[in-house]
């Protein structure tokens, strides 16, 4: 069997708690192999390893992301029998859907992993976790990209974590909802070079009672503006209460400076729609549909950031089953 590629970034499955603070440690990678090792009786497996960065991932931005891609092109991926990422929870969502849309024509299983708690802390499941991911890879069904976290998840429908139980959900319910097995085990058509370089941002925007859209600033001129929206695929639109707080005004805002807007919530296909969104869709706003927040984020980040397509060919691809 050939190797598996481990690339460590961090997170908690690479931290040490020292007097109530948990910190990442550079040791935990070896430390992590060495228990798989001794709780799994496979001295079988062999590993290549690389740490590309390094953090807690709450501290993640563009640079991380970079150089994380960097470090998946730098290699020959047909040299190895899969790859595994270990990676801190808060932003795994995140990370789960950039891999999983600019790699969806892996020929090998691409695992993102991480831990709630430290290694050496009672109750992780950081080992639990590595130990699925290496199992998931050595019995060579599947290609493309999954995170695994207690069960397996398609990447780009993998949800931030509950912060009362740390447990992760999935966009749409089920797993693996809509996809048939038979469209896991052959890879995807290759859309993009993934050896792209994140530089342009996105702003993404969520509603909540009394948003007030004079509080939201465009000077940093962004690449594109995600507005989420309420489970109903709805807003606040009224002008009852004034301007600054409808995002109608805010869409002509955009619209004046050339900023492109899409929502992300709405329904799809022939649903009714609630009053108040009709007068964006008379304004033109783009959409997209059947999506998670996280999800239209990152395909807005890749859209915005790479000279291969037109955005919105990228935009309204399915790229890895991250559209309902």
């Amino acid at each position: 069997m050939k190797p598996i590629l481990l690339l460590f970034t961090g997170g908690t499955i690479a931290s040490v708690s020292h007097g109530g603070v948990i910190a990442p440690d550079t040791g935990r990678g070896e430390y992590l192999l060495d228990l798989y090792r001794k709780t799994s009786g496979d001295d079988k497996t062999q590993f290549e390893t690389h740490s590309p960065v390094h953090i807690l991932s709450e501290n993640l931005c563009f640079a991380e992301w970079n150089a994380l891609i960097k470090a998946l092109c730098s290699f020959d991926l047909g040299q190895f029998s899969g790859v595994i990422v270990t990676h801190g929870s808060d932003t795994l969502a995140y990370t789960s859907a950039l891999i999983g849309m600019l790699f969806r024509h892996t020929k090998i299983p691409i695992v993102i992993t991480a831990a709630n708690k430290p290694l050496d802390v009672k109750g992780s499941n950081g080992l639990f976790n590595f130990t699925s991911a290496v199992r998931l890879i050595r019995e060579g069904r599947y290609c493309g990209v999954f995170t695994v976290y207690e069960k397996v998840y398609l990447s780009t429908r993998l949800l931030p974590a509950d912060t009362a139980t740390d447990s992760f959900s999935c966009y749409g319910g089920g797993g693996f909802e809509g996809v048939s097995e038979y469209r896991l085990d052959k890879p995807r058509e290759q859309l993009l070079d993934p050896n792209i370089t994140l530089e342009r941002e996105v702003l993404m925007i969520n509603p909540y009672p009394n948003l007030n859209y004079q509080s939201v600033s465009l000077s940093s001129r962004p690449a594109a503006v995600l507005h989420t929206l309420y489970h109903s695929g709805t807003a606040c639109t009224t002008l009852d209460n004034g301007s600054d707080r409808s995002l109608i005004s805010f869409a002509k805002k955009c619209k004046a400076l050339d900023i492109p807007l899409y929502l992300c919530g709405t329904k799809g296909g022939k649903a009714d729609i609630y009053s108040s969104m009709e007068g964006l869709r008379d304004l033109g706003v783009s959409t997209i549909d059947r999506i998670s927040d996280v999800a239209a984020y990152v395909k807005l980040v890749i859209a915005y950031n790479q000279q291969q397509l037109n955005p919105a060919r990228v935009i309204y691809t399915n790229l890895f089953f991250e559209m309902l």
